[in-house]
Parts: C-alpha cells; sequence; structure tokens
C-alpha cells in the first residue's frame, strides 16, 4: 500500500465523527486514543512549550503507519504514556516569595521576564496556588494544550525559587506506551514498539506485552516482533472491542 493509501485509509478510518488532532482540541482528545497518543509524541520531540499543528499531523501519521500491522488483533491503539501528571497539567514547586505573592490572588505578571513568557506560551485556561510543607506553594497550570513539561523545565531552569515537577520516564505511572524507535540503518524500515501493561502499573506493572513493527517508504508495514507475558485472557478483545478505533 502507499503513503497515500495509508493516511486514506486512516481518515476513512478515523470517520467524521473521531476527534481532530488539533493543538487545542485537549477535552474532545482525551476521548481518542490517537489523538492522545498524537499528543505526548510531538510533546517528545517538539523544542515549544505546546506542539505546533504541523507536528501533531506528524506524529499522528506516525502513529497510523506503525500500527498498521496491528489492525487484525488490536483496532485500538495503546496509549503513548505521559511525560507528566496529566496531559494539560503542569505543576511548579514555588518558593520565591515575590512569585508566589503575584499569584496570590490568581495568574498575574510576576515581573520575572522569563516566568512571564513561559506562562504565556502555556495557553492556560485554569490555575491554582496551594500553600506546601514545611515551605513554598504548589503552582498547578492547566493548558489548553498538551504541554511539555520538560521543555518547561528546561526555560525555567535557570530561574530561582522555582521548580518543575515531572515524571522520572515516558512509562512512568502508565499501563501501555508507544515508542518510536526510529529509522533502521540496515533495511530503512522505521520501528515503532507497542506496549500493554496490567497489574499495578504505577510500581512497574506485575506483566507486559510489546509488539515492534516496521513501515517503509513505500508504504509497506509489518510486524517484526511480539515478546513480553502472556497476555491476560481476554486483553486482545478488549482492546478490539473499544469504541474508540484508533
Amino acid at each position: 500500500m502507499t503513503l497515500a493509501g495509508l493516511v486514506a485509509l486512516g481518515a476513512a478510518a478515523c470517520g467524521d465523527d473521531e476527534p481532530y488532532c488539533g493543538a487545542h482540541q485537549i477535552l474532545r482528545d482525551q476521548r481518542s486514543g490517537l489523538c492522545m497518543s498524537a499528543h505526548e509524541f510531538a510533546k517528545r520531540t517538539t523544542t515549544a512549550i505546546i506542539p505546533t499543528q504541523a507536528e501533531l499531523e506528524a506524529a499522528e501519521l506516525l502513529l497510523r503507519r506503525g500500527f498498521e500491522p496491528l489492525r487484525p488483533a488490536l483496532a485500538r491503539i495503546p496509549v503513548a504514556a505521559s511525560w507528566n501528571q496529566e496531559r494539560t497539567l503542569v505543576t511548579w514547586y514555588v518558593t520565591d516569595p515575590a512569585i508566589a505573592a503575584a499569584w496570590s490572588a490568581g495568574l498575574a505578571p510576576t515581573g520575572d521576564s522569563t516566568v512571564d513568557a513561559v506562562v504565556a506560551a502555556m495557553d492556560v485556561w485554569d490555575f491554582d496556588l496551594t500553600p506546601t510543607q514545611p515551605a513554598g506553594y504548589h503552582a498547578s497550570f492547566w493548558s489548553r494544550g498538551a504541554v511539555s513539561a520538560a521543555n518547561i523545565a528546561t526555560a525555567v531552569a535557570a530561574v530561582p525559587g522555582v521548580t518543575v515537577e515531572q515524571f522520572a520516564g515516558p512509562a512512568a505511572g502508565s499501563s501501555s506506551d508507544i515508542i518510536d524507535e526510529g529509522v533502521d540503518p540496515a533495511d530503512g524500515g522505521h520501528a515503532m514498539q507497542f506496549m500493554v501493561g496490567w497489574g499495578d502499573c504505577p510500581s512497574g506493572c506485575w506483566g507486559s506485552h510489546y509488539w515492534r513493527t516496521k513501515f517503509y517508504a513505500d508504504g509497506r508495514a509489518r510486524l517484526v516482533d511480539e515478546w513480553g507475558a502472556p497476555l491476560p485472557p481476554g486483553t486482545r478483545e478488549f482492546l478490539a472491542s473499544e469504541p474508540d478505533v484508533f
């Protein structure tokens, strides 16, 4: 199948009623495994606070192509794990009294040009400042986009009195994930790893199962490897029966 054919297939599979993976479509985006994963993929590769629409579309196409070999067994893709607490939430720990005072009645300019520029780029729709013990505050920002906590942490790294909270890695606290392994120089195939986990996954999952697929410039796609613990009874059927295809 050609690349154009894959794109047409993906668009037809999504359907007119499926959520659109827009840069600011978080509420609808949360109902679609494809859109959730596209946002996470774009967050991992972007240099911006919120991925651009072009980056989201590129991530969506990558997911569609990588998932194609699994469609006979799974109608719904595993969801890429979030790199921060929630996909729309980023939390800062603030010990600078001037910043805390500026935000005591809600978001307002702090006088720190770096902090104010980052907050503006986050496109915040809700905010909360909560005192913590023994000192300091948790500042919680809910964004209209899928914000990259890693990029925010980098942007404010030189600001005293501010720390951005993050999970240690992309799969932390998640029972599923998708890893872009890049192009294999041996055959030019682009490899994608899909993972499903179960059983106390906030602690690392008691069991997990993996698939690796490859797709090529001419549109060919195939399953090249499968490993891990045996899937619990009904797992394939559960994933395949979920209503939000892709």
